[in-house]
């Protein structure tokens, strides 16, 4: 009977401890979704301008 206890004990304990990793691995990887800032704007602007001029001079 003690056998059965300690292997329930040992099997919950490990379970628990599954859940609890789960749970925390989960909340650490949620992030705010970050709106781009001002540098990121101009650079995706300066991007799409060499691209429309790359496919208007025929270079591709």
């Amino acid at each position: 009977m003690t056998l059965w206890m300690f292997a329930g004990i040992a099997i919950g304990g490990i379970l628990l401890f599954g859940v609890a990793y789960e749970f925390f691995s989960r909340r650490s990887k949620r992030k705010t979704p970050q709106k781009p800032g001002k540098y990121d704007q101009v650079y995706m602007e300066q991007v799409l301008q060499d691209t429309r001029d790359t496919v208007n001079r025929g270079d591709l």
